[in-house]
């Protein structure tokens, strides 16, 4: 099953839909391009949790609401 989308990728994809301009859009990709190389790298050493942020280590908790249990 493939792991959710990095934090912060919709969002870079609603500002490139939105981009005015070939420099404005070129500014997003490199930021999506850094986003995926970061989530890439931290999945490939085992860091992404369960959320699949690729940015906090195994067994480290989230921050914010837990998440609900059907018990």
């Amino acid at each position: 099953m493939p792991l959710p989308p990095p934090l912060g990728w919709l969002a870079l994809q609603e500002r490139a839909k939105h981009a005015k301009t070939a420099a404005e859009l070129s500014a997003i990709i490199d930021e999506m391009n850094a986003l995926l190389r970061e989530y890439e790298e931290a999945a490939g050493e085992g860091r992404h949790g369960a959320d699949g942020d690729g940015r906090r280590p195994k067994g480290k908790p989230a921050k914010g609401k837990p998440k609900k249990t059907n018990s």
